[in-house]
């Protein structure tokens, strides 16, 4: 339960470290936005505070001490198991940074969230499948109308019409 109770700590930590430094630093604010919304710092403001309010009931969530602990704690060894894992998500991540100037946000979108959903264990094919389209395309429909934002469609351009 300690190491829950730091690992909260710590991620509402990072959480007001991202808020209160990284964004007023990194983000340019131009001063003509209309709708707080559309401002670049809207969504890491969003974010961040959800790390915040997250990692603090994390921190404080009730629960069985560490003596209740049946396993008795996490082994030394255990986390090994979890590197190929974590080795796949980097990946993914990385391969859908890569292909968003090809082929756009949403075609590597479906692909990287079906496969992590199956990574995650999720054995109900369809619903991966209708999810991890619905998701990109139903965020692609928000940001380019009703946000207005376009948003990169890769070699698919010919079809924003």
């Amino acid at each position: 339960m300690i190491r829950e109770r730091l690992t909260g700590f710590g991620v509402a930590l990072l959480g007001l470290l991202i808020f209160a430094v990284l964004i007023p630093w990194g983000i340019d604010q131009p001063g003509n936005v209309e709708h707080t919304a559309l401002a670049p710092d809207f969504w890491p403001q969003i974010i961040a505070g959800a790390m915040m309010v997250l990692g603090a009931l994390l921190a404080i969530r009730p629960g069985p001490d560490d003596d209740d602990d049946e396993d008795g704690g996490e082994d030394s060894g255990r986390w090994l198991h979890r590197l190929p894992g974590l080795a796949a998500v980097l990946g993914a991540l990385f391969g859908f940074h890569l292909l968003i100037p090809s082929l756009g946000m949403v075609v590597p979108g479906v692909a990287v969230i079906f496969g992590l959903m199956v990574l995650g264990g999720e054995r109900r094919w369809l619903l991966a499948a209708v999810v991890a389209a619905g998701v990109p395309v139903l965020l692609y429909a928000f940001f380019v109308h009703v946000a207005g934002i376009p948003i990169p469609l890769g070699v698919f351009e010919t079809l924003r019409g």
